[in-house]
């Protein structure tokens, strides 16, 4: 078999491998016929290293892998091939469990573990859920399932005063009535404009990016339409103006499915890794030293 017939993937896994095949038994001495079970092993089995069994189903996988990348059908010095490519990963496994890199690798340990929540999580997730799990959840949150709230926004500004007197220009703006020009008229009390705040609908999370928080929690207090108090803030008054929103609704349940389901699954993948955790803890001596004072 060519490496050229292989795409680079597998290429760089055979190839890795391939590099300690000297260490390897011949392969016929180990499999006398790719149907039927050897002498000693168990019938889904093709091949034992030491006392690690290579199953039919690993065999196969890699089988289908190397059709899938050659042009020609594979023969039997192709199966022979891939379970020697088996054999060596036994091997090189093995060796390193020996030398402690399950203890002494972080790139192992940390392979190992995610490997593990892989699992779980997948495991968790294998079964749909049935109308009546996603109804429950799309019921039971209904907050997630709306679309966001979206604030638009004028922000004044005044640098470097103290908060002496806000309720002047206030006053201004609430005397002048419908239709007036604030920026006209608390330009003419020393505010600016924010122009940075794009004059467009915002959800709550970019308008803390825009102002930070404490400005930004005011919006809350306010009603289409209306002013803020001046708000004294990182040595400068501001004044905010609601000029609209859209309240968040939930959408019908069919609208938002795709969107529950993925969401079931992923709560169902965490509640699943958490169970298991907390199984692992129980079943698993674990002792603390006390931080010394």
């Amino acid at each position: 078999m060519s490496n050229a017939d292989l795409t680079s993937r597998t290429r760089l896994f055979l190839l890795t491998l391939g590099a300690i095949g000297g260490l390897v038994l011949a392969a016929s001495n180990l499999v006398e016929n790719w149907s039927a079970p050897s002498r000693g092993l168990p019938g889904d089995a093709v091949a034992r290293v030491g006392d690690r069994l290579i199953t039919r189903d690993r065999f196969q996988q890699l089988i289908n892998d190397l059709a899938a990348d050659k042009r020609a059908p594979l023969d039997n010095e192709d199966q022979q091939f891939a379970l020697d490519r088996l054999i060596d990963e036994e091997l090189m496994i093995m060796r390193g469990v020996e030398l402690g890199l399950v203890e002494t690798s972080p790139e192992v340990r940390k392979t190992i573990a995610s490997k593990v929540i892989m699992q779980v999580v997948t495991e968790a997730q294998a079964n749909v859920p049935d109308d009546a799990d996603l109804l429950s959840l799309y019921d039971s949150d209904p907050d997630f399932f709306s679309p966001t709230h979206r604030y638009r926004v004028h922000w004044w500004r005044l640098d470097g005063q103290e908060d002496e007197s806000p309720g002047n220009n206030l006053d201004v703006l609430r005397q002048a009535g419908p239709g007036a020009d604030e920026n006209r008229l608390l330009s003419l009390s020393g505010f600016e404009r924010v122009m940075e705040l794009p004059d467009t609908l915002l959800p709550m999370s970019k308008l803390i990016d825009y102002m930070g928080p404490v400005l930004a929690q005011q919006l809350t207090l306010l009603e289409a339409g209306g002013f803020s108090q001046a708000i004294d803030s990182n040595r400068a008054l501001h004044i905010l103006h609601l000029a609209d929103q859209i309240t968040a609704t939930l959408s019908p349940f069919e609208d938002v499915r795709t969107v529950v389901e993925r969401e079931y699954q992923r709560r169902k993948g965490d509640q699943a890794l958490r169970d298991y955790l907390t199984w692992l803890r129980k079943r698993t001596e674990i002792i603390i030293v006390e931080p010394r004072p």
